[in-house]
């Protein structure tokens, strides 16, 4: 009986021994869908109406594919409820009918303002170069996050002349972690 008693001992040790915690368990279980915080990259926005911005005879609505200015726009979320947006994008001259690439870097404070897990809807408030406050209403499903400015401007091209215009519509832009 005194062999049962210390072989089961062991066995309850070695037990312990093989499962306790190890720097593979940190990342192992967790499921990104649920995880708010982290890098999510722009890849698509998407306009109301298809556009030829780049003059090569093909139209998209994902503006994306007519210009490469909104290349490397990102939203870093934090853990402590702060973020960087890094907003690329296409300024137009209306006047002169020319247009060029635009960049710029803000930080700022977001809150969840409904709902759990992998579907929030996000509130993210920083301020513009005018010190105006700005307010994104970001919805996140998964692992991607959209935010929509139902009244948003989108480069296009004038019929008559070909020089770039700012045409107004609904704009989508979907970051992706």
């Amino acid at each position: 009986m005194k062999k049962f008693r210390v072989l089961a001992c062991t066995l309850l040790v070695t037990g312990f021994g093989l499962t306790s915690c190890s720097s593979d368990d940190d990342t192992a279980g967790v499921n990104n869908e649920t995880q708010i915080e982290g890098t999510y990259n722009l890849t698509a926005v998407t306009t109301a109406e298809p556009t030829d911005f780049d003059a090569d005879g093909t139209s998209h609505s994902d503006q994306m594919q007519e210009t490469d200015c909104y290349d490397g726009s990102k939203l870093v979320l934090n853990a402590d409820n702060t973020f960087t947006f890094e907003k690329n994008g296409v300024v137009v001259d209306t006047s002169e009918g020319t247009s060029g690439c635009t960049s710029a870097t803000y930080t700022g404070t977001w809150e969840i303002l409904t709902g759990s897990g992998s579907d929030v809807i996000i509130r993210a408030t920083y301020q513009d170069n005018n010190d105006d406050d700005v307010i994104l209403n970001l919805v996140k499903a998964g692992n991607e996050i959209t935010y929509t400015n139902d009244f948003g401007t989108y480069p296009d091209r004038d019929e008559d002349t070909g020089g770039a215009i700012l045409t107004f519509g609904a704009v989508e832009y979907l970051y992706v972690k």
